[in-house]
């Protein structure tokens, strides 16, 4: 499978409407797992934490929305099960 154009790396990401189309959710959520990483470590400096942290919570809320409309489109898929009833 063929992941050129789809890695985050590199991009700045400072809203959720900064991460590029076509972004595969994993490597979205690979590169939300990164910022963690690396402000758990503790070596970044003030500045680089603060990079880190604003690019997390743009992925973060990027991940949230996707998962909000891939259940939208589940839940329009499975239907209303009371209709069936």
């Amino acid at each position: 499978m063929d992941d050129v154009g789809h890695g985050l790396d590199g991009i700045e990401i400072v809203s959720p409407a900064d991460v590029p189309e076509g972004t595969r959710f994993e490597d979205a959520m690979a590169a939300l797992e990164e910022c963690v990483d690396a402000l758990e470590s503790g070596d970044p400096g003030l500045d680089d934490a603060i990079r880190l942290f604003r690019r997390g919570a743009a992925l973060r809320a990027w991940c949230e929305a996707r998962l909000d409309a891939i259940r939208a489109q589940v839940e329009e898929i499975a239907g209303d099960p009371a209709e069936d009833a």
